[in-house]
């Protein structure tokens, strides 16, 4: 029989055990593979910190995400629930926002108010986002031989700087970052044609969700949460609807960058 030290140091031990949390590619200024630092990544160390863990981050493709964290593989995953009650998950509040947006160079003078318009255009998107982004734009795209999904963001922007695209679609703040750090840098047009996208954290233990939920909403009231979207941002635009403080706000419909 265990003495009650015994006992509570293992306690202890399980509970600041490491959880291996997996998420997507390098996609700053969410997620730097350099050095495991951006907006992503550092918001959630913080959370698994309160938690009283330590995050081990383990970067894989987005279409892999969901089937490592059900294979066992992985203990947190970011994830878009494919549905309300996904049997043998556990979904978090939203812990953050995606702003999808379809930018073209001022100069070429386009005029898009609706996914539609942009049938006939050259249009670069990120990986998946025909999948992701409605079906207006989805059979927009299935009838535009110039359209072209790529993982490589910066890409995007440069091609839309230089000319060989008309429009981009990916998310405002990747866009912000690519364009801040472009070398010749063209006056653009943003056009906010789809809705943002909230993504939750996904357990297979329920003790585990509600832990992280717990966590979460301590961040989302602490003065370290805008210091850390201005740091990566520039601005506080993460704004995200939680049942635990503010039930009168709905999810926007969900798109995934």
């Amino acid at each position: 029989m265990l003495g009650p030290v015994l006992t509570l140091a293992l306690a202890l031990q399980a509970l600041a055990a490491p959880l291996n949390v997996l998420v997507g590619q390098n996609k700053p200024p969410y997620i730097r593979l350099e050095n495991v630092s951006g907006y992503e990544i550092e918001l959630l160390r913080e959370v698994v910190r309160r938690m009283g863990h330590e995050a081990v981050f383990v970067f894989v493709p987005n279409s892999r995400i969901r089937g490592l964290l059900e294979s066992g593989n992985g203990d947190i995953a970011t994830l878009q629930p494919n549905e309300p009650d996904e049997p043998g998950l556990f979904f978090s509040q939203p812990y953050i926002r995606y702003q999808n947006i379809a930018v073209s160079r001022r100069r070429d003078e386009l005029t898009l108010q609706h996914p539609a318009d942009l049938a006939g255009k050259t249009v670069i998107a990120f990986q998946g986002a025909t999948k992701v982004l409605g079906p207006d734009y989805r059979d927009t795209m299935a009838q535009n031989p110039a359209y072209h999904e790529t993982v490589d963001q910066r890409a995007q922007v440069d091609m839309l700087l230089f000319g060989r695209t008309q429009v981009v679609v990916l998310d405002r703040n990747i866009f912000t970052y690519h364009m801040k750090n472009a070398a010749e840098p063209v006056e653009v047009s943003i056009h906010p044609l789809f809705g943002s996208t909230l993504y939750r954290a996904a357990f297979r233990d329920p003790v585990l969700q509600r832990s992280f939920d717990k966590a979460l909403l301590s961040v989302l009231l602490d003065n370290w949460y805008q210091q850390l979207q201005l740091t990566h941002f520039l601005q506080v635009n993460q704004q995200l609807p939680n049942r635990f403080y503010c039930p009168e706000q709905t999810p926007e419909p969900a798109n995934t960058p």
